[in-house]
């Protein structure tokens, strides 16, 4: 529904409106490529999450990767052995892998919701300059 309706709101552009959307979307759209390579590198800190701007997701893939992380190198440097806080920190970090690689099923959906979203934005910020102009006119 609002695939169609950014759709029917682009049949209705100038030739200057048209070229403001492409301009904005090249600035502003996201990479699948991009995300993917980040997806590649990073995906247990959540970096995909972080450039595609869902926030609190990327936030808990952070924490449950960096966290036991920590607390396993620490174990592992200073001696200090506990056995509940250890397999506590495995079991976190081992659903980590598991939530990056199910999440590599919904990334490219993910990428084209966002850039959609960007889409709508830049054409509300279109309708919202035409509708200025006429009463500026008036």
């Amino acid at each position: 529904m609002n695939n169609l309706y950014s759709e029917l709101l682009k049949i209705d552009l100038t030739l200057e409106e048209l070229a403001f959307l492409e301009s904005e979307m090249l600035k502003k759209s996201k990479s699948k490529e991009a995300a993917w390579g980040l997806w590649a590198g990073l995906s247990f800190f959540g970096a995909h999450r972080f450039f595609t701007e869902d926030y609190k997701y990327a936030s808990a893939m952070l924490g449950t990767t960096f966290i036991p992380l920590a607390i396993l190198i620490y174990m592992l440097f200073d001696y200090y052995y506990n056995e509940p806080l250890f397999y506590f920190s495995l079991f976190l970090l081992i659903g980590s892998v598991i939530w990056s690689w199910i999440d590599a099923f919904f990334l490219n959906r993910r990428m084209i919701q966002l850039n959609e979203t960007i889409e709508q934005n830049i054409l509300n910020q279109i309708q919202q300059n035409r509708n200025h102009k006429k009463r500026q006119n008036l």
